[in-house]
């Protein structure tokens, strides 16, 4: 455990964990679809020639790979069998891996947490206890298969809590963030009890954390993120993070969304990581982030005031240039990494001719867009 609390005057003080060895920093894309896009036929293009995705973005300096595990997925993607076998294929390609769990069958969000639909009738304590198996029957499995992830997130952008409405929780109304088309403030049922709630998702999250050290030792060096969907936002992160040190919750990493469109400015970003940082002395990473390289559907005026780059192949270059230098600033080298969400989406003509969308670092071709070649 690395991690425990002081009270210091009526202040929650977090005890130091160790930071990222100096200089260490991840640059990292989530490809959760990568073996299913390249089973469909996906092309993707290095020198104008074929070539494998994941060593394309190794090429370009890309060294740490995000991937979402779903309990059980109506047609396998992202289920555990597939997601070991892409694993394996992250390791054995000399990357670092990052282990998403969703605890859903689905998509886990800000707009939803759904129980997986075998956990549907399981009381409280069996639904803690299930969070726990689970959890270390996954690492077991990835670790027979010599694919130990060196990240573990407890939950995929878990800011309402959980499980819902079982280990809801209320989210104070954000300043910073838009609220447009899908993505609307969610309210737990009434009559709210938080006391109740809070300690629902605290044994919640425990318990995930519990089941990664269950399955792994001190020298297989896995370190746990908590990651919510407030990257400009302090206040809200500040509610959250509180909470989890008042409960001693033993994580490692905060990790943030930071699109935008949604989560405000790169300066309201900026501040949130020094605050985070000045306050719980743990490493920070945004472990999701894109942006278009193309004008796609129309936002509203309140999302598109802070997309202030270019909708072009150059101004997705600038925006994540601009971000991870903003993450490398943050204090105390404490800013450890960036992970670009879905990147690996390209050119199907197995599908119909689909090409990728806007938010992807392939372009209709297949070949790379600028962007991969960011510093």
């Amino acid at each position: 455990m690395r991690f425990f609390t002081l009270v210091i005057a009526g202040c929650l003080v977090a005890a130091a964990a160790p930071p990222a060895k100096k200089g260490e920093f991840y640059l990292g894309a989530d490809i959760s679809t990568l073996n299913d896009v390249d089973k469909h036929g996906g092309v993707y293009l290095d020198d104008g020639k074929p070539g494998d995705a994941l060593a394309i973005f190794m090429k370009h300096g890309w060294t740490c790979f995000r991937i979402r595990i779903w309990v059980d997925p109506r047609n396998g993607v992202n289920g555990l069998e597939y997601t070991t076998e892409l694993a394996k294929r992250i390791k054995k390609a000399g990357a670092t891996l990052m282990l998403d769990f969703h605890y859903s069958d689905w998509w886990a969000d800000p707009q939803k947490q759904n129980r997986p639909a075998a956990w549907a009738k399981l009381d409280f304590d069996g639904l803690e206890k299930q969070t726990e198996t689970y959890t270390a029957e996954v690492m077991k499995t990835l670790k027979a298969a010599g694919a130990t992830p060196d990240f573990v997130q407890i939950g995929n952008e878990i800011t309402g809590g959980v499980f819902w409405p079982d280990a809801q929780v209320k989210v104070p109304l954000s300043t910073i963030k838009v609220f447009s088309g899908d993505v609307q403030p969610i309210t737990p049922p009434e009559p709210y009890d938080d006391a109740k709630q809070w300690d629902h998702l605290v044994r919640i999250i425990k318990a995930g954390i519990k089941g990664v050290r269950d399955a792994t030792v001190p020298a297989d060096h896995v370190r746990t993120i908590i990651h919510i969907d407030c990257g400009g936002d302090w206040p809200v992160t500040k509610w959250y993070f509180d909470h989890l040190t008042a409960a001693k919750v033993p994580y490692d990493i905060v990790g943030q969304s930071y699109y935008p469109n949604y989560h405000g400015t790169m300066e309201n970003l900026r501040d949130n990581l020094r605050e985070t940082i000045g306050r719980y002395h743990k490493d920070v990473m945004v472990v999701e982030t894109a942006y278009p390289s193309r004008a796609g559907r129309g936002m509203s005026a309140g999302a598109n005031k802070n997309m202030i780059w270019p909708t072009t192949p150059e101004g997705q270059k600038q925006f994540l240039t601009e971000l991870i230098k903003t993450v490398k600033e943050a204090p105390d080298g404490r800013g450890i990494g960036v992970n670009y969400w879905h990147p690996e989406a390209t050119f199907m003509p197995n599908g119909g001719g689909r090409g990728p969308d806007a938010n992807s670092l392939f372009d209709a071709t297949g070949a790379p867009m600028p962007a991969m070649g960011v510093k």
